[in-house]
């Protein structure tokens, strides 16, 4: 069964993760649980920086290009929705939970 942190839409999934900004862990993906993905981040929640990092590392960790995910909701706060077009929930599920203290 896949949790709802990670479900299947039409042309990809949707991602709901809660941030850590300007944390000192340097693995990304800090847990996996059936609400949400909790990801480290190093930048500060400032200026987009944070946002800019999710992105780009999420991108890497699920093998995609950065301009495939899309923040839906929360570009301003820690709690966030994300869409990654062309990856199935099974597949993004997976990636992540590979990167679990990685």
């Amino acid at each position: 069964m896949t949790p709802k942190a990670v479900e299947d839409r039409e042309k990809g999934c949707v991602i709901n993760v809660v941030v850590r900004p300007g944390s000192k862990a340097r693995t990304l993906i800090a847990e996996v649980n059936d609400e949400a993905i909790h990801i480290n981040l190093q930048a500060q929640a400032k200026d987009g920086k944070a946002n800019a990092e999710l992105v780009k590392r999420l991108a890497k960790t699920l093998g995609v290009q950065s301009s495939r995910i899309t923040i839906l909701t929360g570009h301003k706060s820690r709690d966030k929705t994300l869409f990654i077009s062309g990856v199935a929930s099974a597949e993004a599920l997976s990636a992540l939970r590979s990167a679990v203290n990685v």
